[in-house]
C-alpha cells in the first residue's frame, strides 16, 4: 500500500512538473495577436496574410527565434471582414496582456473601426492589408502619423497617384466606380481629383456600389450614356467580376482598368477568358523575374509548404503579383517587427516603437522598407506597375504592361 501511494505521488509530481514546464515554456514565448477575414466571400484576404505571417515565423523560428525566445500566434480570430466582428474580436485580442505584437485586420472597414482601440492600447501593430491613409495618418496624407501603427499596403493615395497618372493622360471621359467602403470612398476621391490636375479637361462620371451586390447594372449605364472611354473600378476581385460580366451582357467593350484587389483570385475564377484586357496596378518586386534573394527565398518557402495554388496564382513559375498583397504583406510586417525587436533588445512597447520608427534598409519582398516618426507608410509609386490579363495558348496570363 505505502509504494503504492508512493507511486501515486510521484506520477502527480510528475505530472505537475510537466505541467509547469509547458507554462513556463509557453510564458517564454513571444506572443502576437490578430484578427483578419478567415472565411467569407473575401477570405483569400485573411487566409493570405495568415499564410504570411505562418512563413515568416517558421523563418525566425528555425533560426532560434528572436532574442533567444520563440515566436507564437496566440490569439487569431476570424472576422470575416465584418466591422462589428472585427471590434469584438480585436477586443478579445487586447485583453491578453501576454502578446506584444498586434496586426490589423484586413480590409479598411474593420481597421478603421479597430483603429482608435488599437492607438490608444499602445503595443506596436502591423496594417497588412487596409489601404485608407487615415489608418496610418488620421489627419490625411502628410500629416503625424498613428505612433504605434504602420502600414505594409499600398496606401489608397499612392494607388490613386499611379493610377491617375496613367488615366489622366490616356483618357478625357472617363467612368469611374468604387465600393462604399472607406477604401472604396477614398480611393475614388482621390482617383478622381488626381485625374482633374493631370486633365483639366477631363469628364468623370463617378459611381458607388456596395460590397457583394449581384448587379452594377444602373451604375454601368450612367457610365455609358457619358460616353465614357474608359471604365477605373477601385474595389475587391469578386464585385468586380460582377461588374465584368455585366459590362458583356452590356456590350460595353470600352478599357476596365481595376485596383490592385482586381489581381486577387476571385476575380480570375469570376470571369474567366472575360478577364483578358483587364488592366490594373499591384505591386512590382514580387514579379519581377529573376527575382531578387530575398523575394525567391519567399516564394520558395510559400511553394514547399502551399504549392503552386489559388493564391499563387495560374503560372506555376511566376507568382501573381496579388501574392504581394494577400501573402507578402504579413510576411513583409512580420519580420519587420521581429527585426525591431532584435536592435530594440526587447519586446517592450515603447522600445519596439522607437526601433520601428529607425528602420532603414530592410530589403522585404514589396519593396526595401524605410520608417522614421513622420512617416509610417513605405510603399511608394516606383514600387507599382501595370499588369494586364491576356491570353496565351488559349489560357489566360496576367503579364507586366506598358501604360
Amino acid at each position: 500500500m505505502a509504494i503504492a501511494r508512493r507511486s501515486v505521488i510521484m506520477a502527480g509530481i510528475a505530472t505537475t512538473l510537466a505541467a509547469t514546464g509547458r507554462r513556463a515554456r509557453a510564458a517564454d514565448t513571444i506572443k502576437i495577436g490578430f484578427t483578419t477575414a478567415l472565411t467569407g466571400p473575401f477570405n483569400e484576404f485573411g487566409e493570405g496574410y495568415k499564410r504570411g505571417i505562418e512563413l515568416a515565423i517558421e523563418k525566425l523560428n528555425k533560426s532560434g527565434g528572436v532574442l533567444g525566445r520563440q515566436i507564437e500566434i496566440a490569439m487569431m480570430l476570424d472576422d470575416q471582414l465584418i466591422p462589428d466582428r472585427a471590434v469584438q474580436n480585436m477586443r478579445r485580442v487586447l485583453d491578453n496582456k501576454e502578446i506584444v505584437g498586434l496586426f490589423c485586420p484586413s480590409g479598411s472597414g474593420p481597421t478603421l473601426a479597430v483603429i482608435d482601440m488599437v492607438q490608444a492600447d499602445g503595443r506596436p501593430t502591423m496594417n497588412p492589408q487596409a489601404q485608407t491613409p487615415t489608418v496610418i495618418y488620421p489627419g490625411g496624407p502628410g500629416t503625424k502619423p498613428r505612433p504605434n501603427v504602420w502600414t505594409f499596403s499600398i496606401q489608397n493615395d499612392i494607388e490613386a497617384n499611379f493610377m491617375a497618372g496613367i488615366l489622366g493622360k490616356k483618357f478625357t471621359r472617363i467612368g469611374l466606380m468604387n465600393e462604399s467602403t472607406g477604401y472604396g470612398k477614398t480611393g475614388g476621391e482621390l482617383v478622381k481629383s488626381g485625374i482633374m490636375k493631370i486633365n483639366k479637361d477631363a469628364v468623370v462620371t463617378h459611381e458607388s456600389y456596395n460590397q457583394k451586390d449581384q448587379d452594377m447594372t444602373a451604375q454601368l449605364v450612367r457610365v455609358q450614356r457619358a460616353r465614357s472611354d474608359v471604365l477605373m473600378v477601385i474595389g475587391l476581385g469578386a464585385d468586380m467580376a460582377v461588374i465584368r460580366k455585366n459590362m458583356t451582357r452590356m456590350n460595353m467593350t470600352i478599357p476596365l482598368y481595376v485596383s490592385a484587389g482586381g489581381f486577387s483570385p476571385p476575380y480570375l475564377e469570376g470571369v474567366g477568358d472575360l478577364a483578358a484586357g483587364t488592366r490594373g496596378s499591384q505591386f512590382r518586386k514580387i514579379s519581377t523575374v529573376p527575382p531578387a534573394p530575398e523575394v525567391a527565398e519567399f516564394l520558395n518557402a510559400y511553394k514547399a509548404k502551399h504549392g503552386t495554388d489559388r493564391l499563387w496564382g495560374t503560372d506555376p513559375n511566376v507568382p501573381a503579383p496579388s501574392m504581394g498583397g494577400t501573402v507578402a504583406t504579413g510576411y513583409d510586417g512580420m519580420l519587420v517587427m521581429a527585426d525591431a525587436w532584435r536592435r530594440a533588445g526587447s519586446t517592450d512597447p515603447a522600445a519596439t516603437i522607437k526601433a520601428m520608427d529607425a528602420t532603414s534598409g530592410f530589403k522585404g519582398v514589396n519593396c526595401t522598407y524605410e520608417f522614421t516618426p513622420e512617416k509610417h507608410h513605405a510603399i511608394e509609386v516606383g514600387d507599382l506597375t501595370t499588369y494586364e490579363y491576356t491570353k496565351i495558348d488559349g489560357k489566360i496570363a496576367l503579364v507586366q504592361a506598358s501604360l
